[in-house]
This record gives structure tokens, sequence and C-alpha cells, in this order.
């Protein structure tokens, strides 16, 4: 038995007499080489066994792969096999290749979960953008494509190549039928899901049809909750350590368009579609002041991961989405505009705060304290000077599995000055949190979007 290869702590072994390939996935630098398998440490034996393909890869991948198209190899010209073999490692899967039996550095492939599961065959992708994909029981194609696997339909190979135990079939293959089934892995990809999985648009996972950045680092999908309370809130949050963003549900112009609409105070808004499906948008302007323009932004977030990246490869859907929004927006604009018509200085004349419900100074303190950290962080050109409570009593916040009181919440208001004379005012959601003995500092935990305007004689 003969190393044939290092890469780091993965070592590819080679035994002629058996026709079997042996990893080792150990830390270890030396390695004892002998005919006896009981000396070599912690190596991990894996057959060569035929199996039909599927989305898991197995270990019947392991064996000695013919080429169609020869391959440079690292002893000088080209070489018609290669070496393949499964391995784990610390729980991630892998492909390790390599071009020889002694003296050839290994490829090493991670596997690819979520595209072989939803293409049914084995996928792995490694750094240097190639793909190995599947192609039967035991035969794989090798690509490097124009654009990552399920992000649009391959046009482009810088590579392609294929490989198989059965040197009949390499013999059958050409190059146009390699890059032809990789093409039609590219378009599987992206068609719409076939799953019997209920898309009901409840809580759970959400996938982005284009993936969104948090903190440097590229998401793909974020879970996103609907909550109750004091205010009814959609919450979405891509990952366990990233924070979440909490979109405030504005019920009359859900009303007004038929459909649930929440939104920001940084003029993004999500549109309910339909049950499993959002539309999330970035305006420039506050919804109701601007019609849907060039510079407004959507994103598809949807239960159904399929439909999500299909989108990219459907300009008739992408078409249908922003005609959607155009047109709530600008039933939205038309309603505002005409509230506007009828008479806004009469509005303002008669504008009054709204009424205080449960006083206490020292909360009140806290909460004026709160809505200015509030304002500071996102530069309002207004200046708080006032924030009080109007409901009653505070909404219990409890873990929504266990049960276990987490903190509290009460509808309020923050009232401001505004640059132009005039004062306004803001419906706001204020909070709590409990430690399990008391509750902590009041803060501004949301915003209702939009000000409502009156005269400084009466926000006092």
């Amino acid at each position: 038995m003969a190393v044939i290869s290092k890469l780091g702590s993965i070592f590819l072994f080679y035994n002629k007499t058996q026709q079997q390939f042996f990893i080792s996935l150990q830390l270890k630098t030396t390695i004892m080489k002998s005919n006896n398998l009981t000396l070599l440490l912690a190596i991990v034996l894996f057959s060569s066994q035929l199996q039909a393909q599927t989305g898991t890869p197995t270990t019947a991948i392991d064996g000695k792969y013919t080429i169609l198209t020869p391959e440079r190899s690292p002893k000088g010209g080209t070489t018609k096999e290669i070496l393949m073999q499964y391995a784990e490692r610390n729980g991630q899967k892998m492909l390790v290749t390599a071009a020889c039996e002694q003296g050839c550095t290994p490829a090493v492939y991670t596997f690819q979960q979520e595209p072989s599961e939803t293409l049914g065959v084995t996928v792995f992708f490694n750094s240097f953008g190639f793909y190995v994909i599947g192609y039967d029981n035991n035969s794989f194609v090798s690509v490097i494509p124009d654009a990552q696997l399920g992000k649009g339909i391959w046009k482009v190979f810088r590579f392609s190549n294929f490989y198989s135990k059965d040197a009949g079939k390499v013999s059958d293959m050409t190059t146009d039928k390699v890059t032809a089934y990789a093409i039609q892995m590219s378009e599987k990809i992206m068609a719409p899901s076939s799953a019997s999985a209920s898309f009901d648009g409840g809580d759970g996972t959400y996938h982005f049809a284009v993936g969104i950045t948090y903190s440097g680092k590229k998401y793909e999908s974020a879970d996103v909750a609907f909550t109750d309370g004091a205010v009814k809130k959609l919450i979405t949050k891509p990952c366990d350590d990233c924070g979440s963003e909490t979109y405030i549900h504005l019920p009359e112009y859900s009303k007004l368009i038929g459909v649930d609409v929440y939104g920001n105070s940084r003029r993004e808004y999500v549109y309910v579609d339909k049950p499993g499906v959002l539309i999330w948008t970035r305006y420039t302007s506050d919804l109701g002041k601007q019609l849907w323009g060039k510079n407004d932004n959507f994103n598809l977030i949807a239960q159904d991961k399929q439909l999500a990246r299909g989108l990219l490869i459907d300009t008739s859907k992408q078409e249908q989405i922003d005609g959607k929004v155009a047109n709530w927006s600008k039933i939205i604009k038309d309603y505002e505009d005409k509230k506007r018509a009828a008479g806004e200085q009469q509005q303002i004349d008669a504008q009054r705060l709204p009424k205080k419900g449960l006083s206490d100074s020292g909360l009140e303190a806290q909460a004026l304290k709160g809505a200015k950290a509030w304002a500071a962080s996102y530069n309002w050109k207004e200046t708080v000077t006032a924030a009080y409570f109007t409901s009653n009593d505070w909404f219990i916040r409890r873990h929504r599995i266990t049960g276990i009181q987490t903190g509290r919440e009460i509808r309020g208001v923050i009232v401001m000055k505004r640059p132009d004379g005039l004062c306004s005012f803001h419906h706001a959601l204020f909070a709590q949190q409990y430690d399990g003995s008391k509750y902590l500092s009041v803060f501004t935990d949301g915003i209702t979007p939009g000000q409502i305007k009156l005269k400084c004689e009466y926000a006092e």
C-alpha cells in the first residue's frame, strides 16, 4: 500500500491488490506504510460496491474512472483515468479525486446538500468553480459554468468533462452531451416546485430570490414570524447571530389594497402577496407619497425555495410582481392625495394628541429617553419633546415555545417639534425586557410609519 497524496490532513491511499481506496481523516502527519491495515492509525475503509445514485452520496462513488477528455497529469503529459473517493470529516461530506496513484495532490469538493436533494443526484463543488454532478449510477460530469447552480440557466462553460467507471459509456459520450446534461440540471433546479409540502404562509423559513447581505455575509433565507401582540408585526431574522428586522402592520393600507402590508421607518415595506409568498420592497420615499419608480427595489421571499429561485429567470413573473407593486402603490398614493386635497391644514387645525392611557412618570421618563435614542439612531430632523402611553396596561411577552415571560410591551406616542414650526407625533410601541426578577428600562421597539401633524399649542 502506498500514499497517493496528502492535502492538509486528508490522506488518500490505493491498494493495488484489492483495487480499493482508503482515506485517513486524521491529524497525524506521519503514516506507517504497510500491507497490514492494523498498523495504520484511524484508517476508514470504503468499499466500491456499485449502487444507483441519489441525492445522498455514498461509498459507491469510490473507484477508478475513465475520462472523456484527457486531463493534465502531475506526472507529465495527460491521463485518461482519475481516482475518486467519498469521505466524511467532522460531519462534512466530501469528494476527493486524484489524477494518479502516487505523487498527485488530490482535489477536494464539498457536498452541496440542497441542490442534491432538489435534483436527486449528488452535487459537489469547490472554490475554483468546479461542479461534479452525478450522471448515472457510476458516472459524473464535471463543469465550470458561468453562474452558481440555482442562480440561472447555464450557457457558457470554461471546462467540461465526463468520468465513468464504465469505459464503454465514455466512448459513447461527447462534450456536447456533457454540457447539454449540465444545462438540463441548471434548468431543473430553477423549475417550479413539485413538492407535496404545504406552504401555508405561517411562521417558518422563507427563501430570498436574491440573497441578502448581513454584516458582510450572504444569506439565502430567513426565519419569518408573524406576531399579534399589542401591534401586529412581521419579524425576519436571517441567522441565529443576526439581528431581527421588525415590520409594523399598516391596517389602513392593508384594508385599502386588500393585501396585508407591513412597514418600517426605513421605507421598507412587505406585502403578503399570498400565503407563503412575501414581496419585500424599498421605496425612495414613504409609501403613499410616491408612485412605484425605477429607483425602487423589490425581492421575493417565499417558503417554496423553487418559487423564489425561479424568479431569477422568469422575466414575465418579474414584470408581474413589478406591476402588482406599482398598482398597490398608486392606490395608496391616490388615497393619500385625496386626503391631502380634502384639506391638510384643516386636519392639522383639528388634530389633537391621542388620549393618555397608563400614567407613570418614571416609566414615561424612560420612554422619552428611549424615543430620543430611536430618533438619534435614524437621524430624525424632528426634535422629540414627549413620549407617553396610550394603552391602559402592558401586554406580556412570552417565549413562543416555553411560555416563559421575556418582557412586556405597550402602545404609545412620540411627540416631536418639526423644523417647519409645526409639531407632530408617531404612534409607537414601547417595551421592556424581563430578566427573571425585574423589568429593564423602557425602549422604543417600533413606530408606525408616517407622522401626524398638529399645532404645537395642542402638542403638550
